[in-house]
């Protein structure tokens, strides 16, 4: 039988990222990754050392990928928040993961500060993508938390105006709010 190491390294990945979005790091365990990723304890810790090493791994291919998905575009921050929305909307895995990460370290990561580094720089570096008075950190920090927000809340105050907080058109007027709400802040 012939390995291919790439192959069960990305299994291994697949199902840790389907394991820490469920259960975080503290409650994830090596074992249901293993059985998921059909792959033996031992090439986990071969790969990753440990667990931590593991969710660094996940950590940091999510960063990318949802870098390369929604890429940060200086000149239009409101179309930006509603692709970033657009994509937590589609890949609510990937937001229960970044909330699972916020939990249990809420710490600067090395995977997020270099993400986050290029998304100041650039806003930084493009003449007029700044509002007065407002810095490009506490710019992305405004997009983010307002791009974040629907899915931070529970569905008792996404329906509180009494409709169906899972139903396209309420969806698409939160959205259409949200571009809005980063296009004024932005004007």
């Amino acid at each position: 039988m012939v390995r291919d190491a790439a192959a069960t390294r990305s299994r291994i990945l697949d199902a840790a990222f389907k394991e820490f979005a469920t259960y975080g790091l503290a409650g994830a365990r090596i074992d249901r990754i293993a059985e998921a990723a059909a792959a033996n304890k031992r090439s986990i810790y071969v790969y990753f050392e440990h667990k931590e090493g593991l969710f660094n791994a996940v950590m940091r291919q999510v960063v990318e990928e949802v870098s390369e998905a929604v890429p940060l575009d200086v000149e239009d921050l409101p179309g930006y928040a509603g692709r970033l929305f657009d994509y937590w909307l589609a890949h609510p895995e990937v937001m229960r993961l970044m909330l699972w990460i916020q939990l249990e370290r809420p710490a600067e990561s090395p995977e997020g500060r270099a993400a986050y580094r290029r998304k100041v720089e650039s806003l930084t570096r493009t003449k007029g993508a700044l509002p007065r008075g407002i810095s490009a950190t506490d710019l992305i920090v405004m997009v983010m938390g307002l791009t974040n927000g629907w899915f931070l809340v529970d569905d008792s105050l996404r329906s509180a105006d009494g409709a169906d907080p899972h139903a396209p058109e309420r969806i698409a007027r939160h959205r259409a709010a949200l571009v809005e709400a980063v296009r004024r802040i932005c004007a």
